[in-house]
């Protein structure tokens, strides 16, 4: 997407794509005091022993809360994450770590299947004043089982990350290692069922329009 339109969706309360909408949650003092005791009992770079009652993307956003970021993954035993040469949310060539301080996005890539898609992911993200939202698409068909993995979410020091503008992208042109990681289902992302399919040739461009023509349809 271009970065206007971008900023602007970042600005607007309308939803003209007809992106995915999810509202941050309001955390109760309790349930603060819950997630913080869980997080200080994990060992650095262990995996969070969760068994708590709110889904785990309300954890997430909580330590996101607390100055943490995110990155998902189908690898479930990465100890450090080292810069590697690619491009960012915009195409620009970067050298960096990826993550994100959205709690949700992280999940999209923990939980799609790597292996087998066809045409590879198609996806976004942005805040809007107390919501975030989403674009989700994969390249074959979300229906299956096979479409979808158990994965990692890893829980990273925010210290070294910056932002790409007008995204929720963070990078770190320096090595990080995890804080802590937590294990995540399919079931785990809460848009598993509205996620699309695109096809060879698709554009971030054609998958929001072909969303926002399905929302939009009375």
């Amino acid at each position: 997407m271009g970065r206007r339109l971008d900023a602007w969706l970042e600005r607007s309360r309308l939803n003209p794509l007809g992106l995915l909408r999810m509202r941050h949650p309001q955390i109760s003092s309790e349930q603060a005091q819950q997630f913080d005791a869980l997080f200080h009992a994990t060992p650095e770079g262990a995996r969070v022993d969760y068994r708590l009652d709110p889904p785990k993307w309300v954890f997430l956003h909580h330590l996101v809360r607390r100055g943490y970021v995110l990155h998902g993954s189908n690898e479930t035993a990465i100890d450090e994450f080292r810069t590697r040469q690619t491009f960012d949310a915009h195409q620009v060539p970067i050298d960096a770590v990826f993550a994100s301080d959205d709690a949700i996005w992280p999940l999209y890539f923990a939980v799609v299947r790597r292996d087998g898609l066809e045409h590879g992911y198609i996806n976004w993200c942005v805040h809007v004043r107390d919501e975030s939202r989403y674009l989700f698409s994969v390249g074959r068909d979300p229906s299956f089982d096979e479409a979808w993995t158990r994965g990692t979410i890893y829980v990273l020091p925010g210290a070294t990350f910056a932002p790409t503008p007008n995204s929720r992208e963070l990078t770190s042109l320096v090595p990080v290692r995890p804080r802590a990681a937590l294990d995540v289902e399919p079931d785990d992302f809460p848009f598993r069922g509205r996620t699309m399919r695109h096809r060879a040739g698709a554009t971030p461009k054609t998958v929001a329009r072909r969303a926002a023509l399905r929302r939009h349809r009375p």
